[in-house]
């Protein structure tokens, strides 16, 4: 990249071409995965159901919204593992919010494609040593989900925790799994097996999973995200205002559609993400958009939802 003060006279035009054919050929890939979708709807052989997430720009990325039944990869650093935490629990409030609306739907429509409405959500937490927590029942509930239908698998040891994800897959009655690695030291090859196997798993049984931890490999799985608190709103968080977290998502990999990048509130609830715009600070205080905003702590994570 050329010094943003060199005069125009001396700058090479090699970097704009470079930077130029970068942005056409990310477009043609693009269109080129956007039409193979289209040809496969049009064919009947893309039978998968999506889940729209509310968020326009992010639902033109993800290609009309998240993929139901295949496994999503959510990533974050150590000390943002709340964020990655909250973020999972987004989304399992909205599945159980779609899930309501395609039931309704199917009452007037018995061609309408099923999906499990009130099945179980397994969640496989990190070991008390590298975790962030317990999950606590009230907090669940506070936060939108119900209690009764969450299964705590309990498995100190990561790499049997993984090796048993298929199986929990393959499970009757399940709407989604949730599971955490931590401490797992596994090359490129071993996290694309486990996603090809894990995909294979979730296509046949209907059920969503989520792996939550470290930034690893992304080959394999059906979306893989970047998830960290919104930096500039720390500051402004209040132990009272749980209710609302701010994250900056990066989509890094998205199957059928292409990257993207942005700043998403949610508010328990009101089962809905909201888009953001990153410079919403202003004159010292959080500017106003929709609704008013009020992160969490830094890890953003719903604390009623935590058992220290």
């Amino acid at each position: 990249m050329q010094r943003m003060n060199q005069p125009i006279s001396i700058v090479k035009p090699s970097g704009f071409r470079t930077s130029n054919n970068q942005i056409v050929n990310e477009k043609k890939t693009y269109d080129l995965a956007r039409l193979r979708q289209e040809i496969a709807v049009a064919d009947g052989y893309d039978k998968r159901l999506y889940m729209p997430l509310g968020v326009d720009s992010l639902d033109q990325a993800l290609a009309g919204g998240l993929t139901l039944g295949r496994v999503h990869l959510l990533m974050g650093a150590m000390q943002a593992h709340g964020a990655v935490s909250g973020f999972a629990m987004a989304l399992l409030d909205l599945l159980q919010h779609h899930a309501q609306q395609i039931k309704s739907k199917q009452a007037s429509n018995r061609q309408t494609p099923a999906i499990n409405d009130a099945g179980l959500i397994v969640w496989c937490p990190a070991s008390q040593r590298n975790g962030a927590g317990m999950l606590y029942g009230h907090g669940l509930a506070a936060v939108g989900l119900d209690p009764a239908r969450l299964l705590i698998v309990d498995t100190p040891n990561p790499s049997r925790r993984l090796a048993a994800l298929d199986d929990i897959l393959r499970t009757e009655g399940l709407a989604a799994v949730v599971m955490e690695y931590d401490g797992v030291q596994k090359s490129a090859d071993y996290w694309m097996r486990l996603a090809r196997r894990a995909q294979l798993a979730a296509e046949d049984s209907g059920a969503t999973a989520f792996l939550l931890g470290a930034p690893i490999g992304i080959a394999g799985f059906e979306t893989a995200w970047q998830i960290k608190p919104a930096a500039d709103l720390d500051r402004w968080s209040h132990s009272a205002l749980v209710q609302r977290s701010v994250w900056d998502l990066t989509l890094q990999r998205a199957r059928g559609g292409r990257p993207h990048k942005c700043r998403v509130g949610w508010q328990a609830g009101l089962g809905q993400l909201q888009a953001y715009h990153h410079n919403i600070m202003a004159n010292g205080k959080p500017v106003q958009t929709e609704l008013p905003i009020a992160d969490l702590s830094a890890s953003q994570w719903p604390t009623q939802a935590l058992a220290r």
